[in-house]
């Protein structure tokens, strides 16, 4: 009985993909510190990576939900709980509704109700907009489905009730950027997977050259918006090195990534790295300022 019980409790945790769920607590908490320049309390940072966490959690379990009949066709894929039999369609939606309304009410009420609405928000567009609409049917999809994966910047700033400025764009816009950049890399590296899964990536559908010149692209972006964000967020030299240094790096190996010196993966880890190092940089300049004052 146990051992079935801890086999349901694994299927779930498996479908809630909390891997991916990463990237919100690399941003959420650096921007609630950067809104009120200063350490949130630790309750209300426990309520916003909780609500947001059930959002994220929900907004994945139906993406999975509705992508059941290609993640058959693709390795990477095949094993997930719904494909393998291990839960079926309907207990998904279920959890799916569960965490979806948890994190709702834990933001509304714990938090603030803009950052509920801005966390719910991110979830219909992830599941409905991009999941259903873009995915299937551009290239270009996760240039605009990354806007869901930038959302936690706009959740962790609204959470502190700071109004949303012309910084907490800049922030987004960030994470805007940084997010094709990082998954093109990836659909490099499965190729062959979204092609047997007749899903349209920028890799199945362009030259490998071409793919790595957007991601050039799109990491020069990302590198100037880190550096224009330090005026604009009032953050000083220590910020600033580690953006130039490692927003270097990031543009040093896309190039190599288009000469064919690293592998995608490479760079995908890379980019893991620095966007998660970038917000680490801003909180270590406010602490910074913070211990001179």
């Amino acid at each position: 009985m146990a051992s079935k019980s801890n086999t349901l409790f694994s299927s779930y945790l498996k479908l809630s993909k909390l891997r991916v769920i990463e990237l919100l607590l690399v941003t959420t908490i650096p921007s609630m510190i950067i809104a009120i320049y200063g350490m949130p309390p630790l309750g209300l940072v426990f309520f916003t990576l909780a609500g947001g966490t059930l959002l994220a959690i929900s907004a994945n379990v139906m993406n999975q939900v509705f992508e059941v009949d290609r993640d058959k066709l693709m390795k990477r894929t095949s094993d997930r709980p719904i494909v393998t039999g291990e839960l079926t369609k309907k207990n998904a939606i279920i959890y799916s509704s569960l965490t979806g309304i948890s994190g709702f009410l834990i933001l509304y009420f714990l938090t603030t109700p803009l950052a509920g609405f801005i966390a719910l928000s991110a979830n219909l567009f992830y599941t409905f907009v991009y999941t259903l609409i873009l995915k299937p049917r551009t290239n270009q999809n996760i240039v605009i489905g990354g806007a869901a994966g930038a959302a936690p910047v706009l959740i962790g700033w609204a959470a502190t009730g700071t109004p949303i400025e012309i910084g907490t764009w800049v922030l987004f816009l960030l994470v805007f950027m940084w997010t094709p950049a990082h998954f093109w890399a990836l659909a490099i590296e499965n190729k062959s997977d979204y092609e047997n899964a007749d899903f349209p990536m920028l890799s199945t559908q362009e030259s490998y050259e071409r793919t790595s010149i957007f991601i050039s692209i799109y990491s020069c972006a990302t590198v100037l918006i880190s550096i224009i964000a330090a005026p604009i967020l009032q953050l000083g030299i220590v910020y600033l090195i580690i953006a130039i240094f490692f927003g270097g790096n990031l543009m040093l190996k896309s190039f190599n990534l288009f000469k064919k010196s690293i592998a995608p993966i490479k760079y995908f880890i890379f980019s893991n790295t620095y966007l998660a190092i970038i917000f680490i940089g801003i909180v270590a300049d406010v602490l910074w300022t913070l211990k001179g004052i």
